[in-house]
């Protein structure tokens, strides 16, 4: 396959009124705004592409297919046709598309714009200080609470002795001797109330921050560091700590900056606190593009709505420890959204509360326990058959599903929980907004994935769900390779791993399965008699009764009688 570089540039392609206009970024520089003043002028591109159709045609031949589509009708939707990379997003007269920095299709393309007439362009930069993202934020807690004020300001004062009559006078007097000691800045405090907040959010009333990277700093975590353990926050102190000593921003201007954020940030954590509001949510501006959601798409509030409940929420842990135990599961009861950062907050919890000395072979997770982005370069027309999905299509939905479970368990967290296991399931969705249960219609492009991870010696396996639910075959990219199930582990022997609904396989009503589910069947139920796995484990989204799977567990100890262990994870809903 030939590349082109490993930069990537994204073209959007927009109508507004009688206006084109191509909005080309590059990286995380910003962007190039191109403004086309007519669209009848447009069709200058399609004569460009009649007059080169050969030499677009030969490079689109030329063994990059997999990377290079060309799909007519979305483009001719703009009246617009060109060759390009990939396709990542086309709905209601937009398309965005993608080229790789030097692409032999970036230059037809851009020729083909210079072609159709003089075009105006102006800088647009994107960062995580753009303006476009706060607006959005207030749009998005408009939709959720109502209310929003920004730029709020609170009439408290910003000096220890102001709050010698509340209950945390001793830890923040404690706080802002130690950041006058870190550098010998004594005089740091220059206002004479707390500066204004970035939203307040009056019913159910509280504070929420967004982040830059200047707010992470050494200060910071020091302050961060002397909180009480019990301390209430809308985000994950440990997060913001180690952002902190990974970031290490620095901003000399004036020279005791630093630790004036670092306290002004203290008092806004401190202040809900002290006036009996909620705790303050913080949002780190590097975490998404928050501009790239839309408040007037429900989805897109929902998946606002999770960040918010990621940084907001927080969970009881109960443990019930068997003598001696092979494995662990993790059941979660209530909803569960699948962010990856509450994925990453939650394991981080189970290993603080794990019993001491105690350590097993396998720690297990619910369907859905990871949920990532659905590639936009990635169309139903790539898929192919649905249920027997294209091959390449498959590998990069696996790829993109590991960016996702290497993030979970990066900044340590794979070394913490190797101590108390040797391996860990996680069930991996691309997102979606109903979870996958028999009842649920789901007809959107998805892909439920499960991972075992050896912690070991950190290798990856995968395998998939191979076996719908019949209100989601029309969208699920099946996992049609059943050999995928089965893993040979050097210290336990074959492992067999299900995803939520392949358990029904073995059930005694799949007898009455036809079509394609008979064949599945069978296939199923011969490769694991000839694999002899003594594990099993399954990975289901939801389980609503104790009694759900018993009879599908049964009948499979029956057809396989290799199996020695078996277990589910889960979600009571």
């Amino acid at each position: 396959m030939k590349t082109y570089g490993k930069r990537k540039m994204l073209y959007r392609v927009s109508v507004e009124g009688d206006k084109l206009i191509v909005d080309v970024y590059h990286g995380n520089r910003g962007c190039i705004r191109f403004i086309r003043g007519k669209l009848n002028d447009i069709p200058g591109i399609l004569q460009y592409y009649q007059e080169h159709r050969r030499e677009i045609e030969e490079f689109k031949n030329s063994g990059c297919a997999s990377e290079c589509q060309f799909i007519s009708q979305a483009h001719s939707y703009l009246g617009i046709i060109v060759l390009f990379d990939y396709v990542s997003y086309f709905e209601q007269g937009k398309v965005e598309f993608r080229f790789h920095s030097s692409s032999p299709s970036k230059d037809l393309f851009m020729s083909a714009l210079n072609l159709s007439g003089q075009m105006r362009h102006s800088k647009v930069h994107h960062s995580e200080r753009c303006p476009m993202c706060k607006e959005t934020i207030k749009k998005l807690l408009e939709r959720i609470y109502g209310r929003v004020e920004t730029n709020y300001k609170f009439d408290i004062g910003t000096y220890p002795e102001d709050f010698r009559n509340t209950p945390y006078y001793g830890v923040l007097k404690k706080i802002y001797r130690a950041l006058q000691s870190y550098r010998g800045f004594k005089g740091f405090v220059r206002a004479k109330t707390l500066p204004r907040c970035d939203f307040f959010i009056p019913n159910p009333g509280f504070i929420l921050e967004f982040d830059e990277s200047q707010h992470f700093t050494i200060p910071r975590k020091i302050s961060l560091e002397q909180y009480p353990e019990n301390f209430k926050l809308g985000f994950d102190r440990e997060r913001w700590i180690k952002l902190c000593e990974k970031i290490n921003a620095r901003d000399n201007d004036p020279p005791f900056r630093d630790e004036q954020r670092a306290w002004y940030d203290t008092l806004r954590d401190f202040l809900p606190a002290l006036l009996g509001l909620k705790p303050t949510v913080r949002l780190f501006a590097r975490d998404f593009v928050w501009c790239s959601l839309d408040p007037d798409n429900p989805s897109d509030v929902k998946k606002f709505e999770s960040f918010l409940k990621s940084e907001h929420d927080s969970w009881k842990i109960e443990i019930k420890a068997d003598p001696d135990p092979f494995l662990a599961r993790i059941i979660i009861a209530g909803e569960w959204s699948g962010d990856p950062k509450d994925a990453k907050r939650l394991l981080e919890d189970v290993c603080k509360k794990w019993p001491k000395g105690e350590k097993v072979k396998f720690l297990i997770t619910c369907g859905g326990f990871i949920q990532f982005n659905w590639p936009k370069s990635i169309s139903r027309r790539d898929i192919g058959d649905n249920l027997y999905p294209n091959n390449k299509v498959v590998d990069i939905l696996v790829r993109e599903a590991e960016k996702c479970v290497r993030f979970v368990l990066s900044e340590g967290l794979d070394e913490k929980l190797r101590k108390f296991t040797d391996y860990v399931t996680l069930g991996i969705d691309s997102y979606k907004e109903k979870i996958s249960t028999t009842q649920n219609y789901i007809s959107k492009p998805h892909v439920e994935l499960v991972f075992l991870v050896d912690l070991r010696n950190n290798n990856f396996y995968w395998t998939g769900k191979s076996y719908p639910t019949s209100n989601q075959q029309k969208g699920l990219v099946r996992i049609s390779n059943l050999k995928t199930h089965f893993f040979k582990l050097d210290d336990v022997g074959k492992v067999m791993i299900l995803g939520c609904h392949d358990l029904t396989i073995f059930n005694p009503r799949s007898k009455n399965a036809k079509g394609w589910r008979k064949k599945v069947n069978e296939e199923f139920q011969k490769l694991a008699q000839e694999e002899e796995p003594i594990v099993v484990l399954q990975h289901p989204h939801t389980t609503d009764c104790i009694n759900v799977w018993t009879a599908a567990w049964n009948t499979l100890r029956k057809i396989v009688p290799s199996v020695k262990i078996y277990a589910s994870a889960g979600r009571w809903p």
